[in-house]
């Protein structure tokens, strides 16, 4: 059999604007994915993605520098924070990276995938508790999963199935310090490899049985440090759609449980709403014990400073980043397709005990086949909570100064982008 090859992908330029911040307010940023897949037999299959992207106008990283340069202890900083070694881009990964690399086999019953892929469980909307890498997205619909380092092997028996999953994280550092430090090594295996609650890897099991027209599938996966979920997701139709999600999470001895209901609507080509509650057992009740410092982020810091404890648990160790702090969260959809080719979306996220939350409204419309134009925006509502954090959370003291970094927070975020796929 002669290889096939397929090139596909998009190509992306989004504009986006913070309102009410310190600095630059706007930032524009291209981005490239091209997709090669090659077919080599009837039954083997490689793929391989990347992503090249550009960034202008806004950099928080630079804003903050800026700022603390610009305050009256300015040029005293060094006497409290530590630079960064590398807080911006200046290597080939900061603007080129493979976001999946992977090769599938096809039996009969058994298909496997080895490699860099998106390893996506679970039935809820918004928060996936039985998903190993869960990551909401929905506030950023531009945007895809990432990849994982896994193998994955899924058995099909009829209606049923079982997948089975081996997962290696990104961070390596474990392999590192147990070559540089023989307190990390394993005295079993030798010098350079980690002992074994040091393992940046996991395994995941999910089996599925189909019948009376639901899914039930039971969940679980284990970490070498101990951590590990059981849990069962169940989706079906009973006049609406409806889906009932969670588990327990061991380390943090906590339940986790998202259950959702939606309903399509013959209304014009589509009028879709959807609704879930959520409870995180693993969160906070009261709203004036929430550790904001546990949020997760993606900014890289200019400085490291003894007042910045963003990303450390109390005793300045790093904390694991959270996506959420409370217990108690509500999440709608609604989504309207007209005229083909037009189409509105709202996602609503809110905290039941304090009030605040997300909206994400989206308008979009298709020109031609292969253009999509979107304009949307991230606003933040409610007095004072999770989403709009409360104001003398940004004011720090620095030597005999007390800065003010609340300019950092924007008030919403508007975009709008435009992708041509190919």
């Amino acid at each position: 059999m002669t290889p096939d090859a397929e090139l596909s992908g998009y190509a992306e330029v989004r504009a986006m604007y913070q309102v009410d911040v310190e600095g630059t307010p706007w930032q524009l940023v291209e981005r490239v994915r091209p997709s090669f897949e090659i077919q080599t037999g009837p039954r083997v299959r490689a793929v391989g993605v990347v992503e090249g992207f550009l960034a202008q106008g806004r950099d928080t990283s630079d804003e903050v520098y800026d700022f603390l340069q610009g305050t009256e202890v300015g040029d005293r900083l060094d006497e409290f924070c530590t630079p960064a070694v590398n807080y911006s881009f200046d290597d080939i990964h900061d603007y080129l990276t493979v976001e999946r690399l992977y090769v599938d086999f096809t039996g009969e019953r058994v298909d496997i995938r080895v490699g860099r892929q998106a390893v996506n469980w679970g039935s809820a909307l918004v928060f996936h508790p039985t998903d190993l890498y869960n990551e909401v997205i929905a506030s950023e619909p531009w945007r895809e999963r990432t990849g994982v380092n896994a193998v994955r092997a899924n058995i099909a028996l009829g209606e049923h199935s079982i997948t089975a999953l081996a997962t290696m994280d990104d961070d390596l550092s474990a392999f590192e310090a147990a070559g540089a430090n023989d307190d990390g090594a394993d005295e079993d295996v030798g010098e350079g490899f980690p002992k074994y609650e040091d393992l940046p890897v996991s395994v995941a099991v999910k089996g599925t049985v189909r019948a009376a027209q639901t899914d039930f599938s039971v969940v679980a996966n284990y970490r070498p440090d101990g951590d590990y979920f059981v849990g069962g997701d169940f989706r079906g139709t009973l006049g609406v759609g409806w889906w009932v999600e969670g588990g327990w999470h061991g380390e943090a001895e906590a339940p986790e449980v998202v259950a959702g209901i939606d309903y399509s609507f013959p209304w014009g080509d589509r009028f879709y709403l959807a609704a879930e509650y959520r409870y995180d057992g693993t969160g906070e009740a009261d709203p004036d014990a929430y550790d904001y410092s546990t949020r997760s982020t993606t900014m890289e810091m200019p400085y490291t400073c003894e007042f910045a404890t963003f990303g450390q648990d109390d005793n300045g160790e790093e904390a694991d980043p959270r996506v959420t702090l409370g217990q108690h969260y509500v999440d709608g959809t609604v989504n309207v397709m007209f005229l083909d080719n037009y189409g509105i979306s709202t996602t609503a996220i809110a905290n039941v005990a304090d009030g605040t939350g997300l909206l994400v409204p989206d308008v979009s419309m298709l020109v031609g086949e292969r253009v999509a134009v979107h304009v949307g925006a991230q606003i933040p509502f409610g007095e004072e909570g999770e989403f709009v954090p409360p104001d003398e959370l940004f004011e720090v003291a620095v030597g005999d100064a007390t800065l003010d970094l609340s300019g950092f927070v924007p008030a919403a975020t508007l975009n709008a982008w435009a992708r041509y796929s190919f």
